[in-house]
């Protein structure tokens, strides 16, 4: 299984890269193909609403930026593993301009292509407690799975996570996402 995380957060070595690399280590120690890429190293712009995706004459999307990069890496992931923060309420601006980039996987007739039947867990970490942020779960398990049709096989939701290195004070936390990982099938 060919496993991609993507990481948007600032925070390099931060609780939400602590936790996507953690499943990524689990994969990869059950013989998967991992590969993690922070966004936020990356230069994506917004999305323009141009529709030159919708034409069939290029494969992705018009904006030559490094999104061009990812897009196969996306196609080809059988296992997607999304992490963000929690900024006020919502993902990062990172994370939502990687998602509006999305719209490419939606023909000219808004069916969806490439991504059915892909396999997709989320981590989302906020200085809240855990359950304060249950509705960005919800959100990301509505447009991943009920509107792009991938998966779930888990949503990783960590909580009072203020400080970078908070994680290091939730071993456990850890320890599950790396047994998710691990568990991958």
């Amino acid at each position: 299984m060919n496993v991609l995380g993507i990481i948007g957060s600032p925070r390099k070595n931060g609780n939400t890269a602590a936790l996507v690399n953690a499943v990524c280590k689990g994969a990869a120690a059950a013989g998967h193909q991992t590969e993690v890429i922070n966004i936020t190293d990356l230069n994506i712009h917004d999305c323009v609403a141009c529709g030159t995706c919708k034409t069939g004459k290029i494969e992705y999307c018009a904006i030559n930026d490094d999104m061009q990069k990812l897009y196969p890496k996306i196609v080809e992931a059988d296992c997607l593993v999304l992490g963000t923060p929690v900024y006020m309420g919502q993902m990062t601006g990172q994370m939502k301009n990687f998602f509006d980039r999305w719209y490419t996987f939606m023909d000219a007739n808004y069916q969806i292509r490439y991504l059915p039947g892909k396999k997709y867990i989320t981590v989302t970490a906020s200085g809240a407690p855990a359950e304060a942020f249950q509705s960005l779960s919800d959100y990301l398990n509505h447009w991943l799975g009920s509107f792009f049709k991938l998966e779930l096989v888990k949503n990783i939701v960590g909580g009072s996570l203020g400080p970078a290195d908070a994680i290091n004070s939730q071993p456990e936390l850890l320890a599950m996402a790396e047994n998710i990982g691990r568990n991958l099938k």
